[in-house]
């Protein structure tokens, strides 16, 4: 229990209360499509329907990949990276690194995308690696990851954003603590039903103190990677480094310095693989070769946590001799306090330390804190119900709060469509902007407050039933095959969105919503 006088705690209310009113939606908007965001890899799996081959980096893909060497020019072979898209397709992207007219260092080379199996290539594009296509079958996950990361604004001003709201979730904790005078005791809080508004206040107290823990840890590391990235790398290039983008990057994650440029035969990469994935056992997600063909070439096999560690581990190999160079850290070059705590952050970000028993808590955790959010605006509109210039407020919540999951319906609705069609990968931006632009409308043409909730929860039940129908139409696959194929997340997901269309299409409340019916969480 913290004690402050009357005056303090006014204004750590008025603190907590207008960093929540002023970017409360916005912070909403980035904890939510976090919280999905943490199962972006299975549902960028669901979006194309699964895929034949469960794990390309341990098929046989030296044959594929080797002639496809002599097919670039030679500057590209100072990076080559592989590693799969959703729908189980081998990207292999041959590249090197040059300094644009605006003083960036860019990737630039040559991509394919290939047919694990068959080695068939399906794809060839050159140029800059953020002026190449989009990759159609990663187009709806890479559109939800975006939106999350800097809500699709330029950079890097959406990373500013982001960090901002990372900060906004910060202080709003934080005062939160400090308001609370029984912090332990209301956790065990039960809501008062006397009134709407001491119901209201209760059930938020009661959900915010659970989430505060997770609140502090989620803004600290968000906040970290938006601005480590937008101001951090730039500040170190100039203090640290002159300037020189690449040295500071080589630094950083450890790129050996050029040694022995006599060619050399690269040693077999299915041996490499099946190598790493022996000692770790798990499969790799993630390959690079380093100075492709010469005696000094080197190879990093990257692979998600596992048996009880909680963080991510890298496998060095000597490639052109093929032998076990150790593993790696994924800062510098040796074990260091900066590497330890940059795991630690990861983790705890991107909650995937325990597979998917850690990533469904953490959107559990992560819709929580949407409640948390929602909630403490509806109970700042409450408190205001006598004035006129606050009640825009409500309106704003219901659509917001529903329209941003039926936005993202639309998106992947839009998606499935282009799959099936062969339209641009760009639809799921075009399908969230209609899905918002159709609840935008509605909420200004309609001025009671229950049947627009009313119809957005028809919108968002019918919309969600009707992915696994378009799913199955687009792709063909049901789920007898999916079993056959051992794609069982499909399946869940196919499952979860009935279970949710089912959920919004139950009887209609008779009155306007409390808190306890928080719109999207």
């Amino acid at each position: 229990m913290i004690k402050l006088s009357r005056e303090r705690t006014l204004r750590v209310l008025d603190v907590h209360g207008w960093s929540g009113v002023l970017l409360g939606l916005a912070l909403y908007v980035v904890v939510f499509t976090g919280a999905i965001a943490v199962f972006a890899d299975e549902l960028g799996l669901w979006s194309v329907s699964g895929r034949d081959v469960q794990s390309p980096l341990t098929q046989s893909i030296d044959r594929h990949v080797r002639p496809l060497s002599g097919q670039v020019d030679e500057r590209y072979l100072e990076d080559v990276n592989l590693f799969n898209n959703p729908a189980g397709e081998l990207v292999v992207f041959f590249h090197t690194h040059e300094t644009t007219p605006n003083g960036q260092i860019e990737d630039i080379g040559v991509r394919y995308r290939l047919d694990a199996k068959t080695g068939e290539v399906l794809a060839r594009d050159e140029g800059y690696g953020k002026d190449l296509p989009d990759d159609p079958a990663s187009a709806l996950e890479r559109f939800l990851v975006d939106l999350h990361v800097n809500l699709h604004a330029p950079d890097p001003w959406g990373l500013y954003l982001t960090g901002i709201l990372g900060l906004v979730l910060l202080v709003s904790a934080i005062s939160g603590i400090i308001l609370h005078r029984h912090l332990i005791k209301d956790m065990f809080l039960s809501p008062r039903q006397s009134s709407r508004a001491l119901k209201a206040r209760d059930q938020h107290n009661l959900a915010a103190t659970w989430s505060v823990p997770f609140s502090i840890i989620l803004a600290l590391t968000g906040a970290f990677f938006s601005f480590a990235i937008s101001l951090g790398l730039p500040v170190i290039a100039m203090t640290a480094f002159g300037g020189d983008q690449e040295k500071m990057i080589e630094t950083l994650i450890g790129v050996p310095e050029p040694g022995d440029e006599t060619p050399h035969q690269l040693a077999n990469l299915d041996t490499i693989l099946a190598k790493s994935k022996s000692m770790t056992g798990t499969d790799p997600v993630f390959l690079s070769v380093i100075h492709w063909g010469r005696a000094d070439a080197k190879a990093l096999t990257f692979h998600w946590p596992h048996g009880g560690d909680i963080n991510a581990t890298q496998h060095q190999f000597d490639a052109a001799s093929g032998e076990y160079l150790g593993s790696k850290p994924r800062i510098g070059t040796q074990p260091s306090t900066g590497n330890t705590l940059f795991n630690l952050i990861s983790a705890l970000h991107f909650g995937n330390f325990a597979g998917w028993f850690s990533k469904l808590i953490w959107l559990v955790l992560g819709l929580a804190l949407c409640y948390v959010t929602l909630s403490g605006l509806q109970l700042w509109v409450i408190r205001r119900e006598a004035e006129q210039q606050w009640q825009w407020m409500a309106k704003a919540l219901s659509t917001v709060g529903y329209g941003l999951p039926f936005s993202l319906v639309t998106a992947s609705i839009a998606f499935l469509f282009a799959q099936g069609l062969g339209w641009s990968s760009a639809w799921p931006a075009w399908g969230f902007l209609l899905g918002s632009a159709a609840c935008v409308l509605v909420a200004r043409r309609t001025s009671d407050l229950t049947s627009l909730n009313a119809t957005f929860r028809q919108w968002l039940g019918w919309s969600l039933l009707s992915l696994p129908v378009l799913r199955t139409l687009s792709s063909g696959e049901l789920w007898v095959f999916l079993l056959q194929a051992g794609n069982v997340w499909v399946i869940l997901l196919d499952l979860t969105w009935i279970f949710l269309g089912l959920y919004y299409l139950r009887k209609e409340p008779r009155s306007v919503p409390s808190l306890t019916e928080a719109p999207a969480c």
